[in-house]
């Protein structure tokens, strides 16, 4: 499973979320965790049509989106995310 993570330094709920992903994504090993910032590489977060809410993270089964996660969440939501999305992609 992949996740693109678009945040910006500007973007408070980003900072407010790293604390929270990185106790999360430590319990997944096979994560691959892809970081862009909304102004830094502008040329990819466009493709990704992120929407206007920060921050965001797309995950991805083989290259397919299966999923977006939008705005603040809790360590206990992310969980629950990730562990559905897992569920109904069991290859990743």
């Amino acid at each position: 499973m992949k996740i693109i993570r678009i945040t910006a330094m500007w973007c408070m709920s980003c900072l407010v979320m790293r604390s929270v992903w990185d106790k999360v994504f430590k319990e997944y090993s096979d994560l691959d965790i892809v970081d862009y910032d909304f102004d830094d590489d502008e040329t990819e977060v466009k493709k990704l049509n992120p929407g206007k809410v920060l921050p965001v993270l797309i995950i991805y089964d083989k290259d397919q989106e299966i999923g977006r996660i939008i705005g603040e969440k809790s360590k206990k939501e992310l969980f629950k995310i990730i562990n559905r999305l897992r569920e109904e992609n069991p290859t990743t």
